[in-house]
């Protein structure tokens, strides 16, 4: 991925693009102010369940940063007039995010592999979660660029990403390994030997693909003389097919889950010789908050049991979940945005004793 030098926006367009791109939340009860500052320098679109936007807001926890919210709904739903298209494939917010494009110059996604790493798999124009800095004149697309970008502007009360070279370097190896975890197939995929999502989960993962393409031609249609967003919607296209085409092939999906497998025996190793240490009130890193954000999503689908044999990751996990911020931006956030799990009661426990 090649960032070429940013344009700035001017506030005036940026405010009426993000009015519009709101404009499309269909509930305004969804569109807050997070934090005591009236008139924020951050706004960002994202929605609760997302695990990449989980991470983002983690980042604005810990760093204690005002922001306006805008929680979308990013799953379509049929309607009684057919498919209604989830508030992230609107045109407004599309544009939004094909201004960050333009500034990654990173072609669209042409495949699906189940990884979102913009930096491996293209830039998908059409999901969460997206940062605008009013004092910038930005709009940042990509949960690991965001995240990179709100420590770099905030640096207290915690630095996330330190200066000192060797431990940023493993910081950003885990960060990247993380990155390129394959989630979606995790999340919706359909495991041949052990699929352990809950049964209302997968119930609406048996027709999330179809909804979605339908959705995304009827908008590349009714866009048909905005070029630069019917590529948008086709490339997406692309990618979902995709998804629907591997979503029951068990080659597909037992490769995914045996890689994240053997990461986390690779993140045990690492714990256990101390290259990536264990988090404390003083070196809480960005690595910490993508891995405790991943291991939650984990733990939602049934799949703690992967780290059973793992001593060192069992220690991780229970450390991180501890932290205020992934309790309320991870664990919380996944109880009230998916559909209930019995996998999390034991996080849920941990939530309800650090909230109290």
């Amino acid at each position: 991925m090649h960032v070429v030098p940013y344009v700035m926006v001017s506030n005036d367009r940026l405010m009426k693009m993000a009015a519009a791109a709101r404009a499309a939340i269909v509930d305004p009860v969804r569109i807050t102010l997070v934090g005591s500052d009236p008139n924020p320098r951050f706004e960002l679109f994202h929605a609760a369940s997302s695990l990449c936007s989980q991470k983002v807001r983690t980042v604005l926890f810990e760093k204690g940063l005002s922001y306006r919210s805008n929680d979308m709904i990013i799953l379509c739903a049929m309607g009684v007039d057919g498919v209604i298209p989830a508030e992230h494939y609107s045109p407004s917010y599309v544009r939004l995010r094909l201004i960050a494009c333009r500034e990654l110059n990173q072609d669209f996604v042409t495949r699906y592999s189940g990884r979102t790493s913009v930096e491996t798999e293209g830039f998908d124009p059409c999901v969460v979660p997206l940062l605008i800095d009013y004092e910038a004149g930005r709009v940042i697309a990509d949960s690991k660029r965001i995240c990179c970008y709100l420590d770099a502007v905030s640096r207290e009360p915690v630095q996330l990403l330190c200066d000192e070279a060797h431990a940023r370097a493993e910081v950003m190896r885990q960060v990247d390994i993380v990155d390129r975890i394959p989630n979606g197939a995790l999340l919706y995929g359909f495991h041949p030997d052990a699929d352990r999502r809950p049964d209302i989960l997968k119930s609406v993962m048996e027709t999330v693909y179809d909804c979605k393409i339908i959705a995304l031609e009827a908008l590349a249609a009714a866009n048909a003389g905005e070029p630069a967003l019917v590529a948008a919607y086709r490339a997406k296209i692309v990618k979902e097919s995709g998804g629907k085409q591997v979503c029951h092939d068990a080659e597909f999906q037992r490769a995914a889950r045996k890689h994240v497998g053997n990461l986390l025996t690779e993140l045990d190793h690492a714990l256990a010789a101390e290259s990536f240490p264990y988090p404390d009130d003083n070196s809480f890193s960005l690595g910490d908050v993508v891995w405790g954000v991943n291991f939650v999503r984990m733990a939602y689908l049934g799949l703690a049991s992967m780290w059973d044999e793992l001593p060192n990751v069992a220690r991780y996990v229970d450390v991180l979940t501890k932290r205020p911020s992934l309790c309320k931006e991870a664990i919380q956030a996944s109880i009230y945005s998916l559909p209930p799990s019995d996998y999390l009661d034991a996080l849920t426990s941990i939530w309800a004793e650090v909230v109290e």
